[in-house]
């Protein structure tokens, strides 16, 4: 067997293992594998057209934010969400984050415009924010980010001691 054809075999038993989960359990399972670094299988909880809006002035795709999420673990391997006040309507979780992490990596996003910032020691601990995860047939298709002050890219960046060069277009 080809490794392709073993790639969409687990591809199609994650989607279907998914489909049978209830919506919040499908946000914590994929926060869970996230904080564990295991990039591929919190990407196996999004659908293909997945977009994440509020962190970036434009929506990110699916590759483009597991590749962020990647340079953010790589700098911060303890990065946790910290969720909690799960609520759900319609299809949509709402959940509070609070992400803490400890800068022990260079952290290095794929976002224009953002400097590499040498890993400092530092712990970081942002201000609560509302996620909203929208989940249709199993698998996350929107996630959304209230971003509040202190919060997001401005926060982080703050929180190290170094400054966004645009602060107007990455709020926080």
């Amino acid at each position: 067997m080809s490794i392709r054809t073993r790639l969409e075999r687990e591809y199609a038993m994650n989607a279907e293992k998914n489909h049978a989960m209830k919506p919040v359990e499908i946000v914590k399972e994929f926060i869970a594998a996230m904080e564990r670094g295991d990039i591929e299988r919190a990407a196996s909880f999004l659908s293909v057209d997945f977009t994440m809006s509020g962190l970036t002035p434009l929506p990110m795709s699916k590759d483009q934010y597991i590749d962020v999420k990647r340079g953010i673990l790589a700098a911060f391997p303890d990065w946790s969400y910290n969720l909690s006040d799960f609520q759900e309507e319609a299809g949509v979780i709402r959940a509070t984050a609070h992400v803490t992490g400890t800068h022990t990596g260079d952290l290095s996003v794929p976002i224009p415009d953002l400097p590499i910032i040498k890993a400092t020691g530092k712990a970081i601990a942002l201000p609560g924010e509302t996620h909203l995860y929208s989940v249709r047939g199993g698998k996350i298709s929107t996630i959304h980010v209230l971003v509040v002050p202190g919060g997001g890219f401005q926060g982080i960046y703050r929180q190290l001691g170094a400054r966004l060069p645009l602060p107007s277009i990455i709020e926080g």
